[in-house]
């Protein structure tokens, strides 16, 4: 099981339904629908409905264009909603500390999703960022830098979900841009550190790889870096099993083998809880009872 984190032309709302109808080719996914940005990009000349934004001038900023993004996703199936907080810390021109949306305006997004019982998801990294997302009201919270033990404390009163996506800061060091390589380095321990809070302060954590295009990392690397944060091995896996189904309201069908569940499996060579390390190479998987080719 995954969930998407936007795409573009509503490509994971597709993908979706490949796996409903041909659940040996594609995981059952949770579908964003595309990114609630202020700059829509080329995704504007696929949906009709959202060509007249292209005449604004400062991009998807006022309530009303909020609004209407939101609305087009869940109109075209979307099942949860994407939006962000900061730019990305992958691309070395953009800041990830900068704001690009206030708090009033991701509780226009949040209120807009949740009249159709939908939770935002949301790109993050800076401490007033963070702390503005989670209390406009978002599901999760995704990257999270430098989110603060009171924005934690936060979360675990509204049961807001931490998804660090340790695996994409780590993946900047050593990177041959100077800048990238600077970031990984300095964000990588900020949030070991915060991953680890959150779990003493029982905020519920989810494991994910912030893959994008056709490659995705082995959720495996993730629990590895989890646990080298300092979770327990079992906590650690927990993140990627029972805590990824329940953010994805899926914890009544997948997450755990038990009876009623839809038996998936994940074959190792090795016992996970002596060293986690082994989930990154998986020998068989099993989905839905169906095995499947690695």
């Amino acid at each position: 099981s995954a969930r998407s984190g936007s795409t573009n032309f509503y490509q994971d709302i597709a993908v979706r339904e490949l796996a409903r109808q041909a659940p040996e080719l594609a995981p059952r996914l949770k579908a964003a629908g595309i990114f609630v940005t202020p700059d829509l990009g080329d995704t504007i000349l696929g949906d009709p409905d959202l060509t007249p934004l292209a005449r604004l001038k400062d991009g998807v900023q006022s309530a009303e264009a909020l609004r209407r993004v939101v609305e087009v996703n869940l109109q075209r199936g979307a099942d949860v909603i994407k939006t962000r907080v900061n730019p990305r810390a992958g691309l070395a021109e953009q800041d990830p500390l900068e704001q690009v949306y206030s708090r009033e305006q991701l509780t226009e997004i949040v209120t807009a999703a949740g009249r159709r019982g939908k939770g935002v998801l949301c790109h993050s990294y800076s401490e007033k960022g963070c702390d503005d997302a989670v209390r406009a009201g978002i599901r999760s919270l995704e990257h999270g830098a430098y989110v603060s033990e009171r924005t934690l404390a936060e979360m675990r009163r509204r049961g807001t979900f931490f998804t660090p996506t340790l695996g994409a800061i780590a993946g900047m060091i050593g990177s041959d841009d100077p800048v990238l390589d600077e970031r990984g380095r300095t964000y990588l321990p900020l949030l070991k550190k915060a991953a680890l809070a959150a779990h003493e302060m029982g905020v519920p954590l989810a494991a994910g790889t912030d893959s994008s295009g056709g490659t995705v990392d082995p959720i495996g690397g993730e629990v590895e870096l989890m646990r080298s944060a300092g979770l327990g091995a079992l906590d650690a896996i927990r993140t990627a099993t029972t805590g990824a189904a329940k953010l994805l309201g899926l914890e009544d069908t997948v997450g755990r083998l038990a009876r009623g569940f839809a038996g998936d499996v994940l074959l190792v060579d090795g016992d996970p809880l002596a060293d986690v390390a082994v989930l990154k190479k998986p020998v068989g998987v099993v989905r839905s009872g169906v095995a499947v080719a690695l």
